[in-house]
């Protein structure tokens, strides 16, 4: 057997670089998540909407085990047919321990597994987070910060004063009150005090709470000039989760072409893989998703282990492919969504190495360009290791 691509690390085989460099680009995650225990948080949304919140996050699920029995339930107990959160089932929606969701249906129980099971009390710490990216060779985690996890600017803020030049943290704001003074003033503080580096932006409050406004609606108008006096990137989540998903989804894209050309001057990333896995398949990526991707301003945030079943996700290396031909690498970033992808996809190695071991139409400089260059160069950091 030929060793001479890779090396025993004392605990397991490891795969050597292929070819030694100046410089060692860092790796940045530009989708990772750490939190206290869900569902603990007070900061942020009511925590009886969040919670209804996070129901219709999963309304799509049908991974269920019956708790008396042990039976894999194959049901979308969840799903309903409209967008108001009102005609949302009434089953006792409540999160448990283990990354576990529980719902009663007719006195009885079922477990849904929407995290990954080593998620011991319902909480992931900065420092297992850390431990996590140190393993798989990951230098930065960038935060998001959907409304489900509750409002952790001060959270964050404390990640990094604790751990320096390990996490970039976003900051939120609730959407459909976006242009409430006291909110603005809140999302202020939380970048100038707790030092979190862009904006977290998602459509889903918006359907949650039956607002239709487009996003270059004159509401959002005081919102974007914060944004811009602070010069902070935005962080587009454009899943309205809605029952008309593609045709919602491709509204937000024409909306988002003509916030561009509004607003050439901030910096945003389109997240979780340009189009919502739920519906990659039957639209692919449309030509207006590249369209947009082609303004100077715009970042895409790939994603592929959601959105295959297979790894090293050939289809999703002929889709990067396409992607990379059509915009460029240097359009293009690296994330995991850690610990969620852990569940249901691959390990964190794996969701790395699908393109820094694979993925052999990319030349060294455009790995090294998705893997972290492209995330280091949006916030302004130094994308190389010293010497």
């Amino acid at each position: 057997m030929n060793n001479d691509n890779m090396f025993w690390n004392g605990g397991s085989w490891v795969t050597k670089e292929k070819e030694e460099r100046p410089q060692r680009a860092k790796i940045i995650d530009a989708h990772y998540h750490i939190f206290p225990k869900l569902g603990s948080q007070k900061e942020g949304i009511d925590p009886a909407l969040r919670t209804r919140f996070w129901q219709y996050h999963s309304r799509e699920f049908n991974n269920w085990w019956r708790v008396d029995t042990g039976e894999k339930v194959d049901q979308q107990f969840l799903e309903f047919k409209s967008n108001n959160m009102a005609d949302m089932p009434n089953v006792n929606f409540r999160l448990i321990d283990y990354g576990k969701a529980r719902i009663t249906i007719d006195k009885i129980d079922y477990d849904m597994q929407f995290y990954t099971p080593n998620l011991i009390n319902n909480e992931l710490h900065p420092e297992r987070g850390i431990g996590e990216m140190n393993l798989a060779g990951v230098d930065i985690g960038i935060l998001q910060a959907d409304h489900v996890y509750g409002d952790l600017a001060n959270f964050y803020g404390k990640a990094m004063r604790d751990y320096p030049d390990r996490f970039i943290g976003l900051a939120q704001i609730w959407e459909p009150e976006a242009n409430n003074e006291v909110r603005l003033a809140k999302l202020e503080r939380s970048i100038v005090e707790q030092c979190n580096k862009g904006l977290y932006f998602s459509v889903e409050p918006l359907a949650v709470m039956e607002k239709d406004v487009s996003l270059t609606d004159p509401m959002f108008d005081p919102l974007w000039e914060l944004t811009r006096k602070l010069k902070v990137p935005v962080f587009w989540f454009l899943d309205d989760r809605t029952i008309n998903r593609s045709d919602m989804y491709m509204r937000r894209i024409s909306e988002l072409a003509q916030w561009v050309k509004k607003h050439p001057d901030i910096n945003c990333v389109i997240t979780h893989g340009l189009v919502p896995a739920a519906i990659i398949h039957e639209i692919g990526i449309p030509d207006e998703v590249v369209e947009v991707l082609c303004n100077p301003s715009v970042f895409a945030e790939i994603l592929f282990p959601a959105k295959f079943p297979d790894y090293p996700y050939p289809e999703g290396q002929k889709m990067l492919k396409q992607l990379r031909d059509q915009v460029g690498a240097n359009k293009l970033m690296w994330g995991s969504d850690s610990p969620f992808g852990l569940t249901m996809w691959c390990t964190y190695k794996q969701s790395i190495d699908f393109i820094r071991i694979h993925c052999d139409f990319l030349t060294t400089n455009e790995k090294e360009q998705i893997l972290g260059v492209n995330s280091a160069n949006l916030f302004g950091i130094d994308p190389y290791h010293p010497n």
